[in-house]
């Protein structure tokens, strides 16, 4: 009899362990040692990086510069440009949509032809269209719909704007609070347009390499997925641990009643 109990109260104990555990290993990024090599492994990895292309429906912020800001205030919406600056539906109102021909109509300027352009070249192509108007013209051109998604399990799913230029997909996770403790870390979902056909690519970010991967860094518009891990399906690390020392301690309890 007394067997049996003791049986039952290690299962208990061992159930609630591996209920309350996520193994470590599991829940660290960029595993692997290749930190501590990196003067030997100069030269053997390049982070391939590719600029943004603009495509139909971008939206872009366009401002041309000249040495004398009056000569080129007529190209521009200063004052729209000033209520830009705290307003994200200003600038969507005042921003310059890529037309499904792939061109843009400024004002003056006529019909720019951006699509398949990075934002430098289309910088330069607005920047000698000016020059016709006005002496040692420049062009500032930003992307006004660069945001990425992340959503499944992280702690604040939603849309994100990118602050920089460039974001890695870490940086978007961190971004979103983090992953869960049901996130599959080795299965992280970018989905990414580029073109008429959706791509899908499957990204492992317990694997250092990802870094030097043409996908470490996020494009806007990308969409990232964190796949639930199969732990989720009986919820075993939502029990709480109060909860389970409780349940020990009381069967030890009865035990201890049990033995008198």
């Amino acid at each position: 009899m007394k067997s049996t109990i003791k049986i039952y109260l290690l299962s208990i104990v061992g159930v609630f362990s591996v209920m309350s555990c996520v193994p470590l290993k599991e829940s660290i990024y960029l595993q692997g040692d290749m930190a501590i090599n990196l003067e030997d492994l100069e030269g053997q990895y390049k982070i391939d990086k590719a600029d943004y292309l603009v495509k139909p429906n971008d939206l872009l912020y366009i401002r041309v510069t000249s040495l004398d800001d009056r000569s080129s205030a007529f190209l521009n919406n200063e004052s729209g440009y000033n209520a830009m600056a705290g307003n994200a539906m200003s600038a969507s109102l005042l921003g310059y949509r890529v037309g499904l021909d792939g061109a843009i109509d400024y004002p003056f300027l006529g019909k720019i032809y951006v699509a398949g352009l990075s934002l430098q070249e289309v910088a330069e192509k607005v920047e000698l269209a000016a020059s016709k108007f006005i002496d040692q013209s420049g062009a500032i051109v930003k992307l006004l719909n660069d945001h990425v998604t992340v959503m499944g399990e992280v702690k604040s799913p939603g849309r994100f704007l990118m602050n920089s230029e460039e974001i890695s997909i870490l940086e978007a996770v961190a971004l979103s609070g983090d992953m869960t403790d049901f996130a599959n870390r080795k299965r992280i979902r970018l989905i990414r347009k580029d073109g008429e056909t959706p791509q899908m690519i499957v990204i492992d970010t317990t694997d250092e390499k990802i870094m030097f991967s043409p996908y470490f860094y996020l494009k806007p518009g990308d969409i990232v997925y964190v796949e639930p891990r199969r732990l989720k399906q009986w919820n075993l690390t939502a029990i709480p641990l109060g909860l389970a020392m409780s349940v020990v301690s009381a069967s030890i309890l009865v035990y201890s009643l049990m033995l008198r």
